[in-house]
């Protein structure tokens, strides 16, 4: 069944219910609405209109006499204008009055204002004839009485259809204090059967939507977890397909994806490994025959020979190193890395390490410090890969500082583990950086050299030994790396396969 059908199923029966109390409130009020209609709708609109055209024939009156006495234009045209709108809402008003008696009054009041009408357009007459003093003497004489007629006449239409609304009032009144026993009685019939359906409605809901809430969200959060091993770069069982609806085809197809990625990641490291062999054994060759040159095997060399045979000496043991490298990755995601491990003092082995740095580090202007912490350092590990990981770490922080600043590297031991820290005055990395500086091919900051596999390297031979590497670092106030190892002999964590 499809999410979105299992969804509303569980809330259909609210929704239904819902459904049925709007209706029924909704009928309700059409009979109350239907039972008052009249009254409010239609007597009141006549009342209202009944009273404006009253107002507006003082008014037209009163535009017209300024029009004759001062020739304005502009008073011609708003009082034809307001004549117009009183000959519109008196036809409006015959459509709302409801008795003959108002009728007959609209009536006269009509009659009595087109009446008024004529005796304008004969006054207008006599103004543009140039007589003025007639054209307002006949609106005084014969339009004024027009208008004193038609405003008794609104004023008994007025009275008509107040009355007529005061009638329908009581008549609605009446009718309404007649329903309204039987609408109590149908409100407290529609109230229980409602509560009941409610409560029935609402629990089962909210039963099917836990269920499917729980079932959800343990799904989502696998899904989750699972994405987040994906983008580490840790490929882990497929997930388990417990529905047939949208999340469950999303974990098959995430499942597809991850087995894709996988088989993916190990072509890849295939490359890598096949690639890395065969490019060993012809470097070794040109490494060593480089060197035979320049021990004079083949006989003398020119200065400039001589300086030929040592960059290509150099550049051999920079890709046999580049492979080695590549090689010892893809060792330790396959769980293969080679580790001959024995108990060792860690801060010896690191002190001389450091010895054998300190010239690079002289040269380039950088104090590098060693400092033994408190406890016995003892490891049990292999020596070459933990001394690998600090020259890593070392190299990387000299890089990275300039002249006049410091690399720090300080031992202590607590009751269970060993901490090598690794901290410099350099260049430090950017916070949206942090989380990927231990990934393969990625460097913090391009131009400065290097492969973007040391930071890697190092990771993968602390998590053979059973340790971690962690980072923490501010832009343009250096950074500190911290190498935990297990003093003791340690089952290695799974070494997470280097991400893409």
């Amino acid at each position: 069944m499809r999410l979105p059908i299992k969804i509303f199923l569980a809330c259909a029966l609210v929704l239904l219910v819902l459904a049925g109390v709007a209706v029924w409130s909704l009928v309700e009020l059409a009979h109350l609405a239907s039972a008052e209609r009249s009254v409010t709708v239609q007597t009141a609109e006549a009342l209202r209109l009944q009273v404006g055209i009253r107002e507006a024939v003082v008014e037209a009156s009163h535009l017209e006499m300024r029009n004759l006495v001062f020739g304005d234009r502009e008073y011609a045209a708003v009082s034809s204008a307001r004549a117009a709108r009183i000959a519109q809402e008196l036809d409006r008003v015959e459509e709302l009055v409801t008795t003959d008696a108002e009728r007959d009054a609209l009536k006269q009041a009509a009659q009595a204002f087109n009446d008024f009408r004529a005796i304008v357009v004969r006054a207008r007459g006599l103004r543009a004839g140039g007589d003025v003093k007639r054209a307002e003497e006949l609106m005084r004489s014969a339009g004024q009485p027009i208008v004193t007629r038609v405003m008794s006449t609104m004023d008994g239409l007025v009275r008509l259809t107040q009355s007529s609304l005061d009638r329908s009032q009581t008549e609605a009144t009446a009718a309404l204090g007649e329903t309204r026993t039987a609408i109590e009685r149908l409100r407290a019939r529609t109230l229980t059967a409602v509560t009941v359906a409610m409560v029935a409605a609402v629990l089962a809901a909210l039963a099917g939507t836990a269920t499917i809430a729980v079932r959800l969200t343990r799904s989502l959060r696998r899904l989750s977890e699972a994405t987040k091993a994906v983008a580490e770069g840790a490929f882990r069982e497929p997930l388990p397909i417990e529905s047939k609806d949208e999340v469950g085809e999303l974990a098959q197809s995430f499942n597809r994806m991850v087995e894709r990625l996988r088989e993916i990641d190990q072509l890849k490291e295939q490359f890598y490994t096949t690639v890395s062999h065969e490019l060993r054994s012809p470097l070794n060759a040109m490494r060593e025959s480089a060197r035979l040159i320049e021990e004079r095997a083949a006989g003398p060399l020119t200065a400039k020979q001589e300086r030929l045979i040592s960059i290509m000496h150099r550049s051999t043991e920079r890709l046999l190193r580049l492979v080695n490298e590549v090689l010892d990755l893809s060792r330790a995601s396959a769980g293969l890395l080679p580790l001959d491990r024995g108990w060792f003092d860690a801060a010896a082995v690191i002190a001389r390490t450091l010895d054998e740095l300190r010239p690079q580090a002289e040269q380039r202007g950088i104090a590098l410090r060693f400092e033994n912490g408190t406890g016995a350092p003892r490891v049990f590990g292999d020596q070459d890969r933990i001394v690998q990981m600090v020259v890593n770490l070392v190299a990387n922080a000299l890089r990275f500082t300039p002249s006049g600043g410091s690399v720090t590297v300080r031992v202590h031991a607590t009751e269970t583990d060993v901490r090598v820290l690794v901290e410099d005055t350099g260049a430090g990395i950017r916070a949206e950086l942090l989380p990927h500086v231990f990934e393969r091919f990625r460097q913090a900051h391009s131009g400065l050299g290097g492969t973007g596999l040391g930071l890697a390297i190092v990771r993968a031979m602390a998590e053979a030994h059973g340790g971690r590497v962690t980072v923490e670092s501010e832009e343009g106030r250096g950074s500190r790396f911290t190498i935990t190892l297990p003093q003791g002999a340690q089952t290695p964590a799974p070494v997470a396969a280097p991400t893409r």
